[in-house]
């Protein structure tokens, strides 16, 4: 006789297979899991790694900030400096410059009230001339000279309309004050 195949029935084996099975599925898990905790810890590593970078960067990025802060501080102050020096230089130059031009004011205010002095005097001097020529001069020749300053004082005529009327009565006037005189 020969046997072809031992079989054992379904049901048994199926639970000859189970322990096996489960074996095979828990070293399954096992190497899954195990896989997963060296991912996690690879990944944990990679954060910290990126963690560590960030805070470098952060450290470097606060000592660039405080370093241009200070550039900035001494160029400031440099400005300020350079600003004041040249707020005095002016400032003197602005001082001398009010001095200087102190004393031509004060020259030319002299010159001016010399010149004004001069002309005074010689106004002075010349109305003296005036009053001592018209001196003993008769009363005519007085209202002659009174009457040529009142004209040199009138405003200027453009047109002049004389008519006969105006002649006539011009030449009595003349007439009367002629005779009047020679009274």
């Amino acid at each position: 006789m020969r046997v072809a195949a031992v079989r054992p029935a379904p049901d048994v084996e199926k639970a000859l297979c189970t322990p096996t099975r489960e074996q095979i599925q828990t070293e399954a898990d096992r190497a899954t899991y195990g896989r997963r905790a060296l991912a996690v810890e690879q990944e944990r590593r990679i954060a910290e790694n990126e963690l560590q970078s960030k805070i470098e960067l952060a450290a470097r990025a606060e000592r660039l900030v405080t370093q241009e802060g200070a550039n900035e501080q001494r160029r400031m102050t440099e400005q300020a400096a350079a600003a004041r020096i040249t707020a005095e230089a002016e400032a003197q130059r602005a001082q001398t410059a009010a001095r200087a031009q102190a004393d031509r004011v004060r020259v030319e205010a002299a010159a001016r009230a010399e010149a004004v002095r001069l002309v005074g005097q010689a106004e002075a001097d010349a109305e003296a001339a005036r009053v001592a020529a018209v001196t003993g001069l008769d009363t005519s020749a007085m209202v002659a000279l009174a009457v040529r300053d009142l004209a040199g004082h009138l405003p200027a005529i453009g047109a002049l309309t004389i008519t006969p009327d105006m002649i006539t009565e011009t030449l009595a006037r003349l007439g009367r004050v002629a005779a009047d005189g020679l009274r």
